[in-house]
This record gives C-alpha cells, sequence and structure tokens, in this order.
C-alpha cells in the first residue's frame, strides 16, 4: 500500500500532539487531584498489580525513570515496548520493511507474561521491590 505524504506526516506529528495532550492533562490531573488508597492494600496488604502505577506516570512526568521502575515496573517496559512497536510502523509506513524479532517473538511475549506475574508475587514477599 503507498502512503501519500500528508499521511506519512501525521504517522511522525500526531503521536508526539497526543504525548505532549496526555502529559499536560496528567500533570494537571495528578498535582490537583488525590486518589484513593488502593482497596487492596488497605484491607489485605497486598499489593496489586497497578499497586505504584499513579506515582510512576508522575515520575515519568518528572523525567526520573528510575523513580518510575521502583514504583511500577510494568509502566516503564510497557512504555517502552509501545515505543518499539510505534518504530516498526513508523517505518513501515516510510516502507523501509524492518522488524524487532522479540516483539514478534510468541516465546519471548509468554516469558514476559511470566516474569511480569512473578514479579507481581515477588514484590509482596520482598520489601526492598514494593512500591514506595
Amino acid at each position: 500500500m503507498r502512503y501519500r505524504p500528508y499521511q506519512k506526516a501525521l504517522v511522525i506529528l500526531v503521536p508526539f500532539a497526543a504525548l505532549a495532550v496526555l502529559a499536560l492533562s496528567a500533570r494537571f490531573i495528578l498535582t490537583h487531584f488525590t486518589f484513593p488508597t488502593c482497596p487492596s492494600v488497605q484491607y489485605f496488604h497486598i499489593y496489586c498489580p497497578g499497586c505504584g502505577s499513579t506515582r510512576a506516570v508522575q515520575a515519568l512526568l518528572r523525567g526520573d525513570f528510575l523513580l518510575a521502575l521502583r514504583q511500577n515496573l510494568s509502566i516503564p517496559v510497557l512504555l517502552v515496548l509501545a515505543l518499539l512497536y510505534y518504530l516498526e510502523f513508523a517505518l513501515k509506513i516510510w516502507g523501509v520493511r524492518w522488524r524487532i524479532p522479540l516483539l514478534h517473538n510468541v516465546k519471548f511475549m509468554v516469558s514476559l507474561l511470566i516474569l511480569w506475574f512473578v514479579y507481581f508475587v515477588l514484590r509482596n514477599l520482598i520489601p526492598a521491590i514494593a512500591p514506595i
């Protein structure tokens, strides 16, 4: 399929514009609203897979990637995966047939899912990797 020049430009510009709007709205929401305590932590004292996600997004908005990893590992990892998929898509639009082998490897994705599950079990057992 052939893409027109304006479609190619949109592939480059729209994600950055959307990211800017999301970052501004997220910064406003995260600074002016308070979120309730996670019911899983409050009632059962167990960190759910989403615990620390809001703080991870806040850390990413401040540019603190390591703190985001500490709060919730899945947010930065999913962000990196999304960027890799976008890169692959954008190159395809421009006519470059380049694939990142790991993104299309079922064994890698299943391993990533298993590691994700193990991480969320271990973060309840090892305080050093629990969100702060």
